[in-house]
């Protein structure tokens, strides 16, 4: 597949942030405003909206850093991180997708790892973390698990995010982090299961911090993507 003309989709993410941000505020002021008389049917529905215009500002934010890295115009502010703050601000940013789906999410970081740094792009590792994470709240059905666990191997450090739902068929393992890809799925009630534009850019930002996305699942089970940092 042709790479993405990097100013082609600058101008439509231009063009597009000032409508969706206005839409996400408008909807966000109507639903916490007390002065607006909402039946329940139509708070949901509000609710939905609001989401979704979540979810688009997300996508077109990401297919636009993902254009930057294959243009090679992407860049990169490394900083030092501490592993366990890091961890819980990652928590605190995916909870409430978590709680609404009633999916326990933990963190599991070895005592060895505390207080040790990584030195990379802060919000670009925050954006391989979400996309991860989201993906794996997405195909864990309610009650389920969702883990986060850092280790630590000789000088580095392997990230693993585990969920306990749907897994991934072997033959769909190498084809689900190209671009635009979509595995397929038994579920009735997943309308897809999943873009790849967000595996993509995991990939592609970790192949910047000269890292690999790596995956390991069983169908029905478990999945389990993981990779390797160096400590500071």
């Amino acid at each position: 597949m042709e790479k993405v003309n990097l100013e082609y989709i600058s101008i439509i993410w231009h063009e597009m942030r000032t409508p969706l941000t206005s839409i996400r505020w408008y909807l966000s002021m109507i639903l916490e405003w007390d002065m607006w008389d909402i039946s329940p049917e139509a708070r949901k529905a509000l609710n939905h909206c609001y989401d979704s215009s979540v979810r688009l500002i997300k996508l077109v934010n990401d297919v636009l850093v993902l254009s930057k890295i294959e243009n090679w115009k992407m860049k990169y502010y490394p900083s030092k991180i501490e592993i366990t703050e890091f961890l819980k601000s990652v928590y605190n940013d995916i909870f409430i997708e978590a709680e609404e789906k009633k999916i326990d999410v933990k963190i599991e970081i070895d005592k060895n790892l505390k207080q040790k740094n990584i030195f990379y792009d802060e919000n670009r590792l925050k954006q391989v973390f979400i996309n991860l994470i989201s993906n794996a709240l997405k195909f864990t059905d309610l009650w389920g698990e969702v883990i986060i666990k850092a280790s630590l191997k000789w000088n580095n450090v392997i990230f693993e995010i585990i969920d306990n739902w749907v897994g991934i068929a072997k033959e769909e393992l190498e084809k689900i982090f190209e671009k635009f890809s979509q595995a397929s799925c038994d579920l009735q009630r997943l309308n897809s299961c999943w873009l790849g534009i967000w595996l993509a850019l995991v990939k592609n930002i970790l192949k910047d911090f000269k890292s690999q996305i790596n995956v390991k699942s069983e169908v029905w089970k478990w999945s389990n993507f993981y990779f390797e940092l160096n400590l500071a």
